[in-house]
């Protein structure tokens, strides 16, 4: 998922370590007893007008064809230092399992990156319940009591509040609060997969992605400060300013989590292009690098709509924070070191400038490869982060010709020669990888296997059955199982030796 870069960084939180929280949002009516009925924001939980806006027209199809999917009703409150949120959360979940549930298991993330995350109340269909937690507590079991049926939805309402760590903490500080901005992921109780190895609630490593998520519907409330720009997932629904606080409504979806950046110091530059809405939301005086990551943006969103699908929404954004990582990327957004927008900076003898395109092209891939096209991403890595550093590899031959996409596939040489070129299988877990394998063999010698995939089937085989697996698995979780399967119809190939080769591990 989230780092295309992983760089050496020394970065110092410079916010106060006391937070002043604000108070708590409002208590909403619970539904009635037994009946999933509206509530924080009086919809109906499966109206489709909030999402409309924020989808291009053919993805407005995909309302209907996820009857089933989970739906996020939010609200955050931020305090005036960004350290603390308080937030409510209202979630339908409806059993698309061919047996009952007796529970749901869902994630608390703030509690395995550095941060905490307290849950004040657990309501299901408007009764009071007792969670339990897993190891960690990074992660909570609510009971259904006589089970949940095939088919049957309920309404678990939760309340709780987050203190953000101060300091760049695990994962690369993808939540945290330092240098004046907020960066808000996974602050929420996520709703976690169940697949055929049941409730998937495993711990993730230090290092590389920690989510593997269904496709949901977001509509979140943000009230905060009304100096502080928001940027992040979503389009806006609503917006008001009351007694020096600003109150949002932003809503997103089909998508796999939502994200939220905040800062007094954004300086947001805006672009049209296609009928997608493309913000960059960075620090005074960087003007000239959010034009330029503007461009990059525009011409690689059109690439991939092209060789893959349309971009499904009608806006993204690009957030500029600190971070131990090249890029992170999130639904309809995507967040960029911002060192990055630093002139002279050297990253290991390349420029900002290179590294800034190439971070920028890899981030915006994952649209597809991670979002649209859902895969585990703690277990199965390579599915998202080597196709996306593949797409980035076309890119650059599109961009800068034989001598652009030379230098790429070089510096994914590079990348595995860490390893000294050793021949370990893509398809292991994050945490079978230290942390140099890990970004060794995903990010290294993981596109040389997709570019080899590529050779071996034709240019235009394969990017035919890019095509298809996007199609395909619009919305789903594929593994490396369909990738091999699909790949496989349209090449009408055996392709069992090369996967042996570069990513089966051996029994």
């Amino acid at each position: 998922m989230k780092a295309l870069l992983i760089l050496t960084l020394a970065l110092t939180a410079l916010l106060s370590a006391c937070a002043t929280p604000t108070a708590t949002p409002e208590p909403t009516p619970a539904p009635r007893e037994g009946v999933p009925g509206p509530t924080l924001f009086g919809t109906d939980w499966r109206d489709p007008e909030p999402f409309l806006a924020g989808l291009i027209a053919p993805q407005a199809e995909a309302l209907g064809a996820l009857p089933t999917a989970t739906v996020y009703h939010l609200a955050f409150d931020l305090s005036d230092d960004l350290t603390v949120v308080h937030g409510i959360e209202e979630v339908l979940y409806t059993n698309t399992e061919a047996q009952p549930l007796d529970q749901i298991a869902l994630h608390l993330y703030p509690n395995l990156l550095g941060g905490e995350i307290a849950i004040t109340s657990t309501r299901l269909n408007g009764a009071e319940v007792t969670p339990s937690y897993g190891e960690g507590e990074g992660s909570m079991m609510v009971p259904l009591g006589s089970g949940l049926a095939p088919g049957d939805s309920v309404v678990l309402r939760l309340e709780f509040s987050v203190r953000v760590p101060q300091e760049l903490e695990l994962n690369y500080g993808v939540l945290a609060s330092t240098n004046g901005v907020l960066a808000y992921a996974h602050g929420y109780p996520m709703v976690a997969v169940y697949d055929s190895d049941g409730w998937n609630v495993d711990i993730p490593a230090p290092y590389g992605d920690i989510t593997y998520a269904d496709s949901s519907f977001y509509l979140v409330r943000v009230r905060a400060p009304a100096d502080v720009v928001l940027c992040g997932s979503g389009t806006d629904v609503a917006r008001t300013e009351v007694d020096g606080r600003q109150e949002v409504t932003l809503a997103v979806g089909p998508a796999r989590d939502f994200y939220l950046a905040a800062s007094r110091e954004y300086r947001v530059a805006e672009r049209q292009t296609g009928g997608i809405v493309l913000r960059v939301c960075s620090r005074t005086g960087t003007q000239d690098k959010a034009e330029r990551t503007l461009d990059i943006a525009a011409l690689s969103l059109d690439m991939f709509g092209e060789l893959y699908a349309p971009y499904p929404y009608t806006k993204l954004d690009i957030v500029t924070i600190p971070t131990s990582a090249g890029g992170i990327e999130y639904p309809a957004a995507f967040a960029l070191n911002e060192l990055l927008y630093t002139p002279g900076e050297d990253f290991e003898g390349r420029s900002e400038e290179v590294l800034l395109e190439a971070v920028t092209v890899h981030e915006v891939a994952h649209e597809w490869f991670y979002n649209v096209v859902g895969n585990d991403q703690l277990h199965d890595p390579w599915l998202d982060e080597a196709v996306a550093q593949y797409a980035l590899l076309r890119y650059f031959g599109d961009q800068h010709g034989d001598e652009g996409a030379s230098g790429m596939r070089g510096s994914f040489y590079g990348r595995w020669d860490r390893v000294d070129r050793e021949p370990i299988p893509l398809g292991m877990p994050v945490a079978a990888y230290d942390d140099t394998a890990y970004s060794a063999i995903v990010y290294g010698r993981g596109p040389l296997f997709i570019e080899t995939l590529e050779r071996h089937m034709g240019q235009s085989t394969f990017d035919a059955f890019l095509k298809a697996y996007t199609e395909t698995f619009s919305w789903e979780e594929a593994t490396p199982e369909d990738f091999q399967r699909v790949a496989e119809a349209e090449c009408d190939c055996d392709l069992d030796g090369l996967f042996s080769e570069w990513v089966y591990v051996s029994p």
